[in-house]
């Protein structure tokens, strides 16, 4: 069917209004960040074309929201810092026996692959999860992982172990109590920072690549703490990052005098959990204050690049600032970086179809 000049001409106009609709978004989204540093200039690049085609696909998705309502609003009281907060706001969940039992025979130095390898045959959804990580692209093996040992041996004691606490504690990660974090975006969110830093790390060569994937696994759970501790908080925040065109952590430090990194840092250290994913979490937008630890700076660059690439919170319009000294640290070339934004997404698809799926 040939399309009529008429129809034609709309389609034209439609197009347009659809492009600066897109730009004017794009430039909110990175309005912190600075567009001559190369990396930024890519991705802004490439937010822009997805954006465009999306507003095109799914116009919905960027219509204004209903302004969130908690039915009464924020006290507005500053708590001391972040462990008052924990005391007078929030239960921590429980960590779940075979998380405690990984923690033992990871920090325990006599243990062996086989102890790890029992302690995770006794839940079968980590069996399950591992076994599908394990044989997943995320690895490549050339034979079938068919048992935990199996996957011990391929793996590694400490990467096994390493996966083992991550997939446990993300399965802590409940579906919201409230509207205002939606967990599917929390979980793909987490799970594509975890791949883009194990990603990174592998390509520099930094070693471990599977504690990265953890680290950004489990780098935003003061974030979630935060929004399920108590609704109306969580609402005055979205609202102050959106109407002040800022990054939801410059929000929380205004509001809160901390931001939910340093609230995740406390959370995983107070869980005895291994000091890289403390660092990690608690430095992943502060990484000139760890900038001795790979870690923290990987987590950071995954984590804006994870959002820039669509797998946000839908919490906040801006992203924030990438740090160029931490990418600097990493020494990652740009052309390394842009080489692996393929794959990212198909790692991405494939380990949270895995992992939401247990």
């Amino acid at each position: 069917m040939v399309e009529s000049n008429d129809d034609l001409e709309i389609k034209i106009l439609r197009n347009a209004e659809v492009q600066e609709a897109s730009a004017e978004y794009v430039d909110k989204l990175f309005c912190k960040s600075n567009s001559d540093f190369e990396v930024v200039a890519i991705l802004r690049k490439l937010a822009l074309d997805r954006i465009y085609h999306e507003m095109i696909e799914n116009p919905d998705e960027f219509k204004e929201k209903p302004q969130l309502s908690s039915g009464e609003r924020w006290d507005g009281k500053k708590p001391a810092g972040p462990r008052d907060f924990l005391k007078k706001r929030i239960a921590l969940p429980s960590l779940p026996q075979v998380l405690i039992q990984i923690q033992n025979v990871i920090n325990d130095p006599d243990s062996s692959a086989s102890d790890l390898a029992e302690v995770i045959s006794m839940d079968p959804k980590l069996v399950a999860a591992i076994l599908r990580l394990a044989n997943s692209a995320m690895f490549n093996f050339r034979t079938e992982v068919d048992t935990p040992t199996r996957a011990v041996a391929l793996l590694g004691f400490k990467q096994a172990g390493s996966l083992a606490l991550g997939t446990v504690s993300l399965s802590l990660f409940k579906r919201s109590k409230n509207a205002v974090l939606e967990v599917e975006k929390f979980w793909k969110h987490s799970i594509a920072c975890g791949i883009i830093a194990q990603e990174i790390a592998r390509a520099v060569k930094l070693g471990d690549p599977e504690r990265f994937f953890v680290s950004g696994l489990l780098h935003d759970i003061g974030l979630y703490v935060l929004f399920e501790s108590e609704k109306s908080l969580a609402v005055e925040l979205v609202r102050l990052a959106n109407e002040s065109a800022e990054s939801l952590y410059d929000a929380e430090r205004e509001l809160l005098g901390f931001d939910h990194a340093i609230l995740g840092g406390v959370i995983i250290k107070d869980w005895s959990f291994p000091r890289s994913l403390v660092i990690a979490a608690a430095g992943h937008h502060s990484p000139e204050k760890a900038k001795e630890d790979p870690d923290a700076g990987v987590v950071h660059v995954a984590d804006y690049a994870a959002r820039s690439l669509g797998y946000d919170l839908g919490i906040s319009p801006v992203l924030g600032n990438l740090d160029e000294a931490a990418w600097d640290n990493i020494g990652i070339t740009v052309n390394q970086f842009a080489g692996l934004i393929p794959q990212f997404k198909l790692l991405i698809d494939e380990i949270f179809e895995i992992l939401s799926s247990e």
